[in-house]
C-alpha cells in the first residue's frame, strides 16, 4: 500500500479522468437508480400483498438464494470471460424481470410469487454483475486510484439510492403511476444504463490453465484463506452483513408499524440513509492515503453497531432520519474500505473470485433476514434491534484482535 498524502478536493473525481472507467462509472449511476427504485418497491410491494415482516424477509431470501447460488460461478466468469459481456447481460437480465412484474401489475395480476421469482432473476443477475463490475475496475483503473474508484463506485450506489426510493415514493403515491410505473421506469432506466457500458473496448481476463468452475472456486477460497489480511477483511465483511445490515430489509414494517407512517416516509428515511452514505464516500474519494483504510474499516463498524443500536430506541420517523443517516454513512465507509482492501491485496487474478466471496457474504445476508424477520414477529422490532446491535460490537472487537494476529502473521512471514 501507497504512503500518499491525501489528495485535494480537486482530485475526489481524478479516476473519472480514466475513460473507460468514466463510462463504467456512469452505467452504474443510471442503473444503480433504478436499483435504488425497486428497494422501496419492492418491500412495499410485499407488505401490501401480505402484511408481513417474514413475507419481505421471504422475498430477501430468493433474492439471497438466487445470489448465493450463482455468486461463485459469477467470480469465476470475471476471471475467465469478458467482463463487458457478463455486465450487459446482468443489465437484460435485470430490465427483463422489472419489465414482466411491472407489467403484471398493470394488468392486475400481480401475486406475491412473481416478487419471488423476480427477487431471484435479480440476484442472480447481481451474481454476475458485481463481480464483473468490480474487477473491471481494477482492470482499467491505476492502482493508485484504486480507493479513489472503488468510493466513487460506492457514491452512485449510495446516491442513488438516495434518490431512488424517495422518487419510488413519491411516484408510489402518484394517481395514475403507483408501484408499476415504478417497476416499468425502473426497467427504462436499467436498459439505458447498458449504453455505456456497450461503448467501453472489449478485453479478455489474464489467462490460466483451464480448470473446472468449483476448481476454481475452491481455489479462489485457498488463495483468501492463506492471505491473513485478506482473510479478515472477507470475514469481517461477512458477520457485518449478517448481523448489521438486516435493519435496511426491516425497515418498510419498522416504518409502517412502528412509526406509523406511509410509503412517502419510507422512501424519505431509506434516502437519509443512502444521503449519509453519498457524503461519506464523497469524503473517503479524497483520501488517497491506502494505509489509513484498516482502521477506517474498524472505526465506521463501530458507528455501525451504534447506530443499530440507538435505532432500536428511536422514538418516531423524525428522530429517525438523523439516526439513518449517520448509520448509512458508517456502513457504506465500511464497505467502501473493504471493498478498496480487497483490490490492493488481492492478485489481479483472482479479483473476481475475492469479489464472489464478498458478495456471497452480501446474499447470505438476504438469506438470513428470513429467519430473522420471523424472530422479529415475535419479540418485537425494536428488541430485534438491539439484539442485532450487541452482535455487532462482538464483530468489532473480533475484528481487532483477528486483524492484529494477522498483522504478526505477515510480519513473521516476511522476517
Amino acid at each position: 500500500m501507497s504512503d500518499a498524502a491525501p489528495v485535494s478536493a480537486s482530485g475526489m473525481f481524478a479516476s473519472l479522468s480514466n475513460r473507460d472507467y468514466n463510462l463504467l462509472w456512469w452505467s452504474g449511476l443510471v442503473a444503480f437508480l433504478a436499483v435504488g427504485m425497486q428497494i422501496l418497491a419492492r418491500g412495499w410491494l410485499a407488505i401490501q400483498l401480505t402484511d408481513s415482516n417474514s413475507s419481505f424477509a421471504l422475498v430477501l431470501l430468493a433474492f439471497g438464494i438466487g445470489m448465493v447460488t450463482v455468486t461463485p460461478f459469477g467470480g469465476v466468469a470475471a476471471d475467465r470471460f469478458p467482463r463487458r459481456a457478463l455486465i450487459v447481460g446482468s443489465h437484460v437480465s435485470l430490465t427483463l424481470s422489472a419489465f414482466w412484474l411491472g407489467i403484471m401489475m398493470v394488468l392486475g395480476l400481480e401475486e406475491f410469487w412473481m416478487l419471488l421469482v423476480a427477487a431471484v432473476i435479480q440476484g442472480s443477475s447481481f451474481a454476475f454483475m458485481g463481480p464483473a463490475r468490480i474487477a473491471m475496475t481494477g482492470e482499467v483503473v491505476e492502482r493508485e486510484l484504486l480507493s479513489n474508484a472503488i468510493s466513487l463506485t460506492q457514491l452512485t450506489v449510495a446516491s442513488s439510492q438516495t434518490v431512488g426510493p424517495a422518487l419510488a415514493g413519491v411516484l408510489a403515491d402518484t394517481p395514475g403511476f403507483g408501484l408499476a410505473g415504478v417497476y416499468l421506469l425502473s426497467a427504462g432506466l436499467t436498459a439505458v444504463g447498458t449504453i455505456p457500458v456497450l461503448m467501453l473496448p472489449t478485453s479478455q481476463p489474464e489467462q490460466r490453465e483451464a480448470h473446472s468452475p468449483i476448481e476454481e472456486i475452491v481455489e479462489g477460497v485457498a488463495y483468501v484463506a492463506r492471505q491473513p489480511y485478506l482473510r479478515v477483511v472477507v470475514i469481517s465483511t461477512a458477520l457485518m452483513l449478517l448481523v448489521a445490515m438486516p435493519y435496511m430489509a426491516f425497515l418498510p414494517k419498522f416504518t409502517e408499524s412502528v412509526f406509523g407512517v406511509g410509503a412517502l416516509w419510507l422512501g424519505i428515511l431509506q434516502g437519509a440513509n443512502a444521503l449519509g452514505g453519498t457524503v461519506t464516500a464523497l469524503q473517503v474519494a479524497r483520501m488517497r492515503d491506502n494505509t489509513l483504510l484498516w482502521r477506517l474499516r474498524v472505526f465506521s463498524l463501530g458507528v455501525v453497531a451504534l447506530g443499530v443500536g440507538v435505532l432500536a430506541i428511536t422514538p418516531n420517523h423524525l428522530v429517525a432520519l438523523p439516526v439513518l443517516f449517520f448509520l448509512g454513512g458508517a456502513a457504506t465507509t465500511f464497505q467502501t474500505a473493504n471493498m478498496s482492501m480487497s483490490l490492493l491485496l488481492a492478485e489481479p487474478v483472482y479479483h473476481g473470485r475475492v469479489q464472489s466471496l464478498v458478495m456471497v457474504a452480501f446474499s447470505a445476508q438476504s438469506l438470513v433476514a428470513f429467519p430473522l424477520g420471523a424472530l422479529a414477529d415475535q419479540i418485537g422490532l425494536r428488541e430485534m434491534h438491539g439484539y442485532m446491535a450487541a452482535a455487532t460490537v462482538l464483530v468489532v472487537v473480533w475484528s481487532v484482535i483477528a486483524g492484529r494476529q494477522a498483522r504478526r502473521q505477515t510480519e513473521a512471514a516476511r522476517g
